[in-house]
């Protein structure tokens, strides 16, 4: 009974989406660190925010090298039900995630392809186990596992590795299209180290893996100082299949769903973004973006979709062009997630958020320009009541540095 109520959670994990819903990673460069509202673009990152902005690229290579450095804490206050209290804190410290974009343009045509973690990119670690573990020793011993001489540590690892490649078309001179797909490969792993008092060793190590295609589409327009970008990917139906690398065989029976070869559900929902960007001085320009997750509508493990409805985004951005060589950019994004408290858990705690991200972009040369950018998340904590063993409280810190270097030839 004790590790049924375990494992099946495990199975919503996913390490810390840094800025989009529940399953993408919108922040797929340094540009977008210091301005994201980037769904207007037509610099070398319209790639991934802006594909049909592509057609408007001079004619010849664009490519952008871009990597971000991420720390994230989850944090749980627990109080259970017969007073007993306890801070938990999962760590994430993701030193490289990287990002590669390539386009080529000729005339009216241009095509274009990048790699990207397009969801999760690294692993959260739990030191001293989850409430949902120390709540199993508390009806008998009435304290937490570590005060009775037991132990559990849990860590999730989730990367969704994409590859996507695309064309796009200028049809009339103030009008682009777009058509393009994506390849993406999940790969998670989870592990729990725990020892009980009355039961001993109690460990688990499972991977999962799975892929999906991705179809995108895309619309651009330029007029003016004006500059329009509507991108709309579709729902990405991705199968996961268990590699349970360990597992007790006094559990196997109690836990067939993470038995090996077992498949779930992960899919990646419809994303819809559109943006504006104008151009109010020759140096100066603003911009604004929605984003609009369709979470109800994709299928996740355990019927978690059930407790889901769309997510939604505001992006703001601008950028000053200080000298012919130095601009700079600052932007904000309100994320509201569309799910009812059902659907949260101590591993999956999905919680509204602000984030707000300043850099600066330095041209070297005609042909050579590095970005540097900052983001951080403010998160509102989340107060809920898990009626089996207590109260817990929610909340997430999150800050990332990014750079890139963008070549034109």
């Amino acid at each position: 009974m004790m590790h049924k109520k375990i494992i099946p959670l495990i199975a919503f994990a996913t390490c810390a989406t840094f800025a989009g819903g529940l399953t993408h990673n919108t922040n797929q460069s340094a540009h977008f660190v210091r301005n994201m509202a980037r769904d207007a673009s037509t610099e070398v990152d319209a790639i991934y925010t802006n594909p049909a902005g592509t057609a408007f690229f001079d004619d010849g290579w664009q490519i952008s090298i871009n990597n971000q450095t991420v720390w994230q804490t989850r944090i749980i206050k627990a109080k259970f039900a017969n007073g007993e209290r306890k801070r938990y804190e999962g760590e994430a410290f993701i030193p490289a995630m990287p990002s590669v974009f390539a386009g080529y343009h000729n005339g009216n045509f241009a095509v274009s392809g990048a790699f990207t973690i397009a969801g999760g990119g690294g692993s959260v670690e739990y030191d001293e186990g989850l409430p949902m573990i120390d709540a199993f020793t508390l009806p008998t011993a009435g304290k937490t596992l570590t005060k009775v001489g037991g132990s559990a540590s849990l860590e999730g690892t989730s990367h969704i590795f994409g590859l996507t490649l695309g064309a796009s078309y200028r049809f009339i001179p103030y009008l682009s299209g777009y058509a393009g797909g994506r390849f993406n490969y999940t790969s998670n792993n989870y592990k729990i180290d725990a020892n009980f008092p009355s039961i001993g060793e109690a460990d688990i190590d499972v991977d999962q893996d799975g892929y999906g295609i991705t179809p995108i589409v895309g619309l651009s327009a330029q007029y003016k100082r004006l500059t329009a970008g509507v991108k709309f990917e579709y729902r990405t139906r991705i199968e996961l299949e268990n590699d349970t690398k360990k597992m007790p065989k006094s559990l196997a029976q109690s836990f067939s769903s993470f038995a090996d070869g077992v498949k779930t559900d992960a899919d990646m929902p419809s994303y819809l973004a559109i943006g504006l960007q104008y151009a109010f001085l020759d140096n100066l320009r603003g911009s604004i973006g929605y984003h609009r997750f369709f979470d109800a509508a994709a299928e996740y493990a355990n019927g978690a979709d059930k407790y889901l409805d769309c997510t939604n985004e505001l992006l703001f951005g601008a950028e000053w062009d200080i000298t012919k060589r130095i601009t700079f950019s600052a932007g904000a994004q309100f994320t509201r997630l569309g799910l009812n408290d059902e659907y949260l858990t101590e591993i999956n705690m999905n919680v509204d958020a602000n984030s707000y991200g300043t850099g600066f972009a330095f041209r070297a040369t005609d042909w050579l320009r590095f970005n540097l950018a900052y983001f951080r998340t403010f998160y509102y904590e989340w107060k809920g009541d898990k009626t089996e063993y207590g109260v817990n409280n929610y909340d997430r810190r999150n800050q990332l540095v990014a750079v890139g270097a963008d070549f034109t030839f």
